[in-house]
């Protein structure tokens, strides 16, 4: 199938690690301008030499803390003076700061939590859109998750601003529809990396001194508790099939697709 994203330029924000690098290969595999946004200057340069080995026209690695808005800012320019237009937007950044029933949360943590994944998403889609409007063509694909329609107990706040993710997907996709630009989302369950100790970042919650590890020592019975059954002989999805996803809802195949909330995983939700 012809996709029509060959020359097509793709801003992955989050893209140094687990479903991010997963989501910039697969456009790479495509013949996309790769555009991989990031805070891991080691890891970074390497998803863009691992895309042009996968088939991409060109690389740009952008150094960004995207819940910064002046970073995306800077981020935004650096990518339109490279390539003059983005064509396709993945907001892949988001996460939760810690795990706990809600009671027992610190409210330290709450700010953080909705920056990493609304904020950021927000951030990014203003500082892109405009551009998508003039030319009236766009498409813009949102990392949600399972947690934004189920809800995962201990994590209250995260699946709160995932549900806020979905909420925005809709709303935009209603706004911007009439210029010619799709608004999705994706939802995937637990996706684990292919190799967590060379494809994931330095700041990776997947990391081998990442945030689940440590959560695993400390708080092992929560992280349990968190657990879902697929529907499926596995539990698990791998980062290629939401790389999978993205390039479908970006493709021209998709153009007639929008505000919808793609669920990869294995049947979580209604299981």
């Amino acid at each position: 199938m012809d996709t029509g994203l060959t020359g097509r330029t793709v801003v992955v924000t989050g893209a140094t690690a687990n479903i991010g690098r997963a989501i910039a290969l697969a456009f790479a595999a495509e013949g996309s301008n790769i555009v991989v946004v990031g805070r891991d200057d080691v890891q970074g340069p390497r998803v863009c030499e691992q895309s042009m080995e996968r088939g991409a026209k060109d690389t740009l690695w952008l150094a960004a803390d995207v819940t910064d808005r002046a970073q995306v800012l800077a981020m935004a320019e650096a990518a339109h003076g490279r390539f003059g237009a983005v064509d396709v937007l993945v907001n892949n950044v988001g996460g939760s700061v810690d795990v706990d029933p809600f009671v027992k949360s610190d409210p330290a943590t709450w700010d953080r939590d909705i920056a990493l994944t609304i904020g950021s998403t927000l951030n990014c889609t203003h500082a892109i859109l405009p551009g998508m409007i003039e030319r009236s063509h766009g498409r813009i694909i949102n990392l949600g998750s399972t947690s934004g329609i189920v809800g995962d107990p201990n994590m209250a706040v995260y699946s709160a601003m995932k549900g806020a993710v979905h909420a925005f997907t809709k709303v935009l996709a209603k706004e911007v529809g009439r210029y010619g630009i799709t608004v999705n989302a994706i939802a995937p369950y637990g996706t684990l990396p292919d190799d967590p100790e060379h494809d994931v970042s330095s700041g990776s919650r997947f990391h081998p001194q990442g945030m689940f590890a440590q959560l695993l020592v400390t708080k092992g019975e929560i992280m349990g508790a968190i657990a879902r059954k697929t529907v499926m002989e596995r539990q698990f999805a791998k980062p290629p099939e939401i790389g999978a996803a993205a390039v479908y809802l970006a493709s021209d195949a998709a153009a007639f697709v929008t505000a919808q909330v793609l669920c990869v995983d294995g049947g979580t939700v209604i299981a």
